[in-house]
């Protein structure tokens, strides 16, 4: 006990320290953790050890699955897609909502200028332009849509 616990009981009385012995009795001290107890150096580190060896193991998965972190059209796939010309057509046409857009109108531009001219994908391409009109947005031009594909490292758009 304390030299300030000790104090009040001696003021207080014999009664008062029986029930405070009781009180203490009903709790045990907590014992420090005796040298048999505490944790090896390699216990305390496994969980970080652990955790940083998946961490490794993800980064080197998602690498292998990247292509190796280079930059390439398949990054960002939704936004790049309209770059990727005829062959990217079919995706294109898949992904387009019920009310002609794609996820967002930087992407609905996109993808609309790449449907244009395209044999096939003239409903699809039609849907677009009325949901741009809609929003007073156009199509890019044939233009700005090389510069983006050049700019972004994808080549140049193919005619389809």
């Amino acid at each position: 006990m304390s030299e300030d616990l000790e104090e009040t009981l001696a003021e207080l009385g014999p009664e008062y320290r029986a029930l405070v012995g009781r009180m203490r009795s009903a709790f045990p001290e907590e014992r420090s953790a005796s040298p048999s107890r505490r944790l090896s150096p390699f216990r305390r580190f496994a969980p970080a050890a652990v955790l940083a060896a998946s961490l490794a193991v993800a980064l080197a998965l998602s690498a292998v699955f990247s292509g190796g972190g280079t930059r390439s059209c398949g990054a960002g796939r939704d936004y790049l897609l309209a770059y990727g010309g005829a062959d990217a057509v079919g995706e294109i046409l898949r992904t387009q909502g019920a009310d002609g857009s794609w996820k967002n109108d930087f992407i609905t531009r996109q993808n609309a200028a790449a449907l244009k001219g395209v044999a096939g994908a003239e409903a699809a391409y039609l849907r677009a332009l009325r949901y741009l009109r809609a929003k007073g947005l156009r199509p890019l031009s044939d233009e700005d849509l090389a510069g983006r594909a050049a700019a972004a490292g994808c080549g140049a758009r193919d005619a389809g």
